[in-house]
């Protein structure tokens, strides 16, 4: 066998262990604190997190990534652990419930509120509550999210993917 076989032989192990062993409930809502995650009484479970690294450390702007069992990668990013916003991809929406927390009535009224004839066009939600934008189709669906009040000042929401 060849290095180059070994190598991804390895991987494949390691990736298995990682799935069958690293089952966590694992994220908070948007403006929820990273501490809510524990007193979470219908957490998300997680296959496993895929990353956890500070992104600009001078703002103190965190970001946290875990993949759910559906298989959609959702990004949190917190600054003095508070979630100020998200984004997600995967070939499901995911539970925009449980992701936006108490921001999802605003975000479900703007569903209500659209023409029944565009129903399955991009969500775009706009007030100084909350920035929303999801679209996508089967298979690839994406979208993010911003508690405007919670965003750290000075700070270029497009620097970490999420849509201003």
């Amino acid at each position: 066998m060849n290095l180059d076989g070994l190598y991804w032989q390895v991987v494949k192990s390691m990736a298995g262990v990682m799935m069958a062993g690293a089952v966590t409930t694992a994220y908070a809502a948007l403006g929820d604190t990273l501490a809510s995650v524990a007193q979470d009484g219908t957490p998300v479970t997680v296959l496993h997190r895929l990353r956890s690294v500070v992104v600009t450390p001078a703002s103190g702007v965190v970001s946290q990534t875990v993949l759910t069992p559906s298989g959609v990668e959702v990004q949190e990013f917190s600054a003095n652990g508070t979630v100020f916003a998200l984004r997600w991809a995967g070939a499901t929406v995911p539970d925009l419930s449980q992701l936006l927390g108490t921001y999802f009535p605003t975000y479900r009224a703007a569903l209500v509120a659209r023409n029944p004839a565009f129903r399955h066009a991009p969500v775009m939600v706009n007030n100084t509550g909350l920035i929303a934008h999801s679209g996508g189709h089967m298979r690839a669906y994406f979208g993010s999210a911003y508690a405007p009040t919670l965003v750290p000042a000075g700070l270029d929401l497009s620097t970490l993917g999420v849509q201003p």
